[in-house]
């Protein structure tokens, strides 16, 4: 293993090999450890550092241009102004890195395959680039190729990153705020909870991509592919200030499993026509509220409880509502084509299970002329429910008790399957 000094000395004939000075030579080592070195001002261009260590580090303004880096360690390192440009970093581990203002357009940030060797055997292991939590504030990436990156909870904000490749990438919970997007790919990306507010999108390819939660405030999509996006829709009725902060919230709070935000109360709010659609609002609380026309499409409403509310014609087509409490509400003529009401597992403090399922409680609610079409009721508490004049073809009632449930005038001879009283 080399000692620091001969690193050193290395990186010091690395500046004569590139200003054509007699002695110089081309820094070129295998898992070089540059763990906690300080570096300022020098450059490293063309360096050949696969596997190196730059575990905490100090490097600013060092010029990286070109180096193959791949699978190198910049975990917790100190980069603010320093250069990547076209620099191979597959695989590589920057994860919270300071790296604000840094230039790294054209990077490659794919995925790199690791040899992993066990025994005598031989096997290839794909190690996906790891910005987790990284500062990336200001920074020049456009054209970087981040396919299938880790940047969750990064700090992206006014960063350039128009053209890039961002295919599959894990923006969750990031801080896109003012960031430059144009023309970038991010086809199936996980922007779950992240903040895309004031970000330029013309040309941006969003589709397929999770937009659950996302803070697009001032953010014009129309010239955005967002097709087969989940969430992040046009709404048809924008949530008012204070609504869009209790939402964000709520995702900070799912995010940190408790830890940051707060859980969504809404208790009581008119919320009439507004559009809650694609979000994730799982443990969140609408009891009593006014919730006429509302939507709630593709929303996650696990855990959710929606008591007392009053919801004629709310629409919760594909929504998951998965242990909501929906005891004595009104969703007279509503929309749950395709809903899901089914039963989580009750876990101690420790997460294990405990055998007992939280199942969907619909006591005494209302759905008469209610479009229930392909909905699906696991053993969902129904008692005193109506359903009186509702389209129920294609429901799967399964075991669920419908024994004080309420059919008269539904179309009850399509439904998929369940034990419907009377019914031979």
């Amino acid at each position: 293993m080399d000692s620091r000094s001969d690193l050193i000395d290395a990186i010091k004939m690395h500046q004569l090999y590139l200003n054509q000075k007699p002695g110089g030579r081309r820094m070129q080592m295998r898992s070089a450890n540059l763990s906690r070195i300080k570096m300022s001002k020098i450059s490293l261009q063309d360096a050949i550092l696969p596997g190196a260590n730059f575990i905490q580090a100090t490097a600013h303004k060092v010029c990286f241009d070109f180096c193959d880096l791949f699978g190198a360690n910049f975990v917790e390192a100190d980069l603010e102004g320093s250069s990547f440009q076209r620099a191979d970093l597959r695989g590589a581990n920057m994860a919270r890195a300071k790296l604000r203002y840094a230039n790294l357009s054209g990077i490659d940030l794919r995925a790199g395959i690791m040899v992993i060797v066990e025994g005598s055997q031989e096997r290839p292991v794909s190690k996906a680039a790891d910005m987790t939590s990284a500062d990336l504030e200001g920074a020049m990436m456009w054209g970087a190729n981040l396919t299938s990156a880790r940047m969750s909870g990064a700090s992206l904000s006014k960063t350039d990153l128009s053209d890039a490749n961002m295919f599959a990438v894990n923006l969750e919970g990031a801080d896109l705020t003012g960031c430059n997007l144009n023309g970038a790919k991010l086809r199936n990306a996980n922007l779950k909870g992240a903040k895309l507010a004031e970000c330029n999108l013309v040309g941006a390819d969003l589709s397929g991509a999770n937009l659950r939660n996302v803070d697009m405030t001032n953010v014009d999509l129309s010239q955005s592919n967002t097709s087969n996006s989940i969430g992040g829709g046009t709404s048809s009725a924008p949530l008012v200030d204070d609504i869009r902060d209790l939402v964000n919230g709520h995702s900070k709070w799912l995010l940190s499993d408790g830890k940051n935000g707060a859980p969504m109360i809404a208790v009581g709010r008119d919320l009439t026509g507004l559009d809650f659609s694609g979000l994730d609002l799982s443990g969140a609380c609408f009891d009593k509220c006014i919730l006429r026309g509302a939507l709630f499409v593709d929303t996650i409403l696990a855990m959710c409880s929606m008591r007392d509310a009053d919801m004629k014609k709310v629409r919760m087509n594909g929504a998951v509502m998965d242990g909501v409490r929906m005891a004595n509400s009104d969703c007279s003529e509503a929309i749950f084509q395709g809903v899901k009401f089914g039963g989580i597992d009750q876990r101690d403090k420790k997460g294990a299970k405990t055998g007992t399922m939280w199942r969907a409680d619909l006591t005494n609610t209302n759905f008469e002329q209610a479009d229930l079409r392909n909905s699906v009721f696991d053993e969902a508490q129904m008692k005193g429910a109506n359903l009186t004049k509702a389209n129920v073809a294609g429901v799967a009632f399964g075991d669920t008790d419908l024994s004080n449930v309420e059919l008269e005038g539904a179309n009850v001879g399509l439904v998929l399957n369940g034990n419907i009283p009377g019914r031979r």
